[in-house]
């Protein structure tokens, strides 16, 4: 009775106020979730892990050793996956981060990541997650490791600067800051096969920070998966 009357609720509600999808801003469906067909069906895959020497892979290689790295969208200024990203991080939207990792999800195979043993998305400071609330890429994270069947570690990657916003900074200043903004905290020294998440690539200095701390044992191995590619 009682979801009985929630549903009821939700769909009068919906009647007068519906959900708006939150790439192009025109009301849902019913049975659309999120976003609409519409904007779905504009989403630009990349498909970079069907390519073992990928644009993803050109980019971090020369600077972290991996066995793969992918991306599941290009990202564009004034795109759709701009748009979502944006209300992710910045818009309390964090179920996006589940939408994203469901398609991920079904796109990559498991045979691609069969031995990942943990997957690890980039920390925030803890002072910036209070602000936001959550780690945008928490969720998207989750949804990988749960089909992958792996855990996911929150509390062993620590972000203990809290650097400034680093969108319009140099390369080389973006990995100067980022050098020693991060800490790995860990007793076991077992090998692993880390999957280390994020919401978009530009230079890749933040994963590159990342990376080396998790493959500091150099019998670690690590791949990297993040929402969006951006040139």
């Amino acid at each position: 009775m009682k979801n009985f009357l929630k549903e009821f609720l939700r769909d009068f509600s919906n009647l007068f106020f519906p959900p708006i999808c939150l790439g192009c801003k025109t009301p849902l469906i019913p049975n659309e979730l999120t976003i609409c067909v519409h904007c779905q069906l504009q989403l630009p895959f990349t498909y970079f892990h069907l390519y073992k020497n990928n644009l993803m892979m050109q980019k971090l290689t020369p600077r972290l050793k991996l066995e793969l790295a992918t991306a599941l969208c290009y990202f564009e200024s004034n795109s759709v996956v701009e748009r979502l990203i944006y209300h992710l991080k910045y818009g309390n939207q964090e179920q996006l981060g589940s939408y994203f990792g469901k398609i991920a999800s079904e796109l990559i195979h498991k045979n691609i990541f069969m031995d990942i043993d943990a997957v690890i998305p980039v920390p925030l400071h803890s002072k910036r997650k209070r602000k936001r609330g959550y780690n945008q890429v928490t969720l998207f994270g989750k949804e990988i490791a749960n089909y992958l069947g792996v855990p996911l570690i929150e509390n062993e990657l620590v972000r203990i600067e809290n650097t400034k916003q680093l969108a319009k900074t140099s390369p080389l200043d973006r990995a100067l800051v980022l050098k020693n903004a991060f800490q790995y905290k860990t007793k076991n020294d077992k090998p692993k096969h880390f999957l280390l998440v994020d919401d978009v690539i530009t230079t890749g200095a933040t994963l590159v920070a990342c990376g080396k701390l998790l493959t500091s044992n150099s019998k670690n191995r690590l791949s990297i998966a993040t929402i969006g590619y951006r040139n």
